[in-house]
């Protein structure tokens, strides 16, 4: 009787406790364009994450029995909101582009980038009705950064790969490919969820 599992596409049969694997294939073997890309582009993307004071007005009776007892029922309550988003360096400068909805009302902005290093960052343009924004950091050298394609190039088809921050999961990189071209698509920004 014989078993098998898949890694990399190929079945390899089980081997027998105390039986050693052979070596995994060379490094450079395993070097998928998808992995020279992420090598390449992911020192200019950025992890960002942003704060903001929110106040709500609460209604007496609902929340815990201490906050009616020692607070005032009804009283207007602040509490830190943060949510998490991605970016990516246009100019050596600290130029970021991302989502306008990631930065909406945001008091603090933080940008981080692979290596661990956190700068904080501004504001420079937002563009609501396209969901784009512009932020600047002050880095003390030239950062890394990306060049902005050519959406009216792209090909029905033609292989994407993307590296973000998805649910602050950071340096997440995916691969897909681009679906349509030349789509008009309706954005409201209302129904994006900015924490």
């Amino acid at each position: 009787m014989g078993f098998a599992t898949l890694a990399h596409g190929q079945a390899t049969p089980m081997r027998p406790v105390g039986e050693t694997s052979p070596p995994p294939a060379p490094r450079a073997e395993r070097m998928t364009p998808v992995v020279r890309v992420f090598k390449q582009a992911s020192p200019a993307v950025v992890n960002l994450s942003t704060s903001r004071v929110v106040t709500v007005q609460r209604r007496p009776g609902f929340g815990s029995i201490f906050d009616d007892i020692f607070d005032t029922p009804g009283a207007p309550r602040q509490y830190k909101a943060q949510s998490v988003g991605s970016g990516f360096v246009i100019h050596k400068d600290g130029y970021i582009v991302t989502n306008a909805h990631v930065v909406e009302r945001a008091a603090e902005i933080k940008a981080t980038f692979i290596d661990g290093t956190e700068l904080d960052a501004r504001e420079v343009a937002v563009d609501r009705e396209h969901d784009l924004a512009v932020l600047k950091v002050e880095a003390h050298q030239p950062l890394p950064y990306l060049k902005l394609g050519r959406s009216d190039d792209l090909m029905q088809g033609e292989s994407v790969i993307v590296i973000g921050n998805p649910l602050g999961y950071q340096h997440t990189v995916t691969t897909g490919v681009v679906s349509a071209t030349n789509r008009e698509l309706v954005f409201d920004a209302s129904h994006v969820y900015t924490g």
